[in-house]
Parts: structure tokens; sequence; C-alpha cells
């Protein structure tokens, strides 16, 4: 099982984003697009994903997302983006990086499943 993550911030996050939050962790880490612009891989220098960023989704009212998480949020709308980490060091590493992203955004990280 990997590491389920997700980002619930004021906006959508972009790929300006993605390359602030990489340069923080590391200047050596690549970026690659995924499923046809779905998403987008962090890689190490040698090109080993780390973690995977879905698009972003948007929400109307913060209440679907509270359903889902769990906890209460203060903004009326919400923007989701899920992440997907492998186990061990790489997905500590694709972590690292899910945190840097969401301090670049403003927004919140959730760990919703890692693996055991």
């Amino acid at each position: 099982m990997s590491r389920e993550l997700v980002i619930v911030s004021p906006r959508p996050i972009d790929l300006a984003d993605h390359l602030m939050a990489a340069v923080e962790i590391d200047p050596n880490l690549g970026l690659r697009s995924t499923w046809s612009g779905g998403g987008t891989q962090v890689c190490s220098a040698d090109g080993t994903a780390l973690v995977t960023v879905l698009v972003t989704k948007g929400f109307d009212v913060a209440d679907d997302v509270e359903r889902l998480l769990g906890v209460r949020l203060g903004a009326e709308q919400v923007f989701w983006t899920e992440l997907y980490a492998p186990r061990g060091a790489e997905g500590e590493r694709g972590e690292l990086f899910a945190r840097a992203l969401a301090g670049v955004v403003d927004g919140e990280l959730f760990v919703r499943g890692v693996a055991g």
C-alpha cells in the first residue's frame, strides 16, 4: 500500500507551486507529466518517483471536504489535491515534498493512509 495524502488549499495547485516546493526540498528533483496531464510525478535525480500529484479539484462548499476528512474547515470554497507516495525512504521524501507543497499554497496536508 502506498501513502495516500491530500492537500486542502484555498486555491488550485499548479506546476509553478510544484517547482517551488521541489526546490525547497532538493533542487535536483525533477517533474514529469503523467496520464496525459492528469498528474505530475516528482522524481529524484535518478528518475525514481517520490510522489504523484493529481490535478486539483474544486469544491463549492467545505462541507463535502469536511465529511471526507472528518475535520472542520474555515473556507467556503476549498480545493482538494490528492498525492500518492510509495512506501519506504522514497515515500518519506515524497511526504516531505507534500508538506512543502502545502506550505507553498497555504494549505493543509492530511495523511489518509500509510503502509504498515
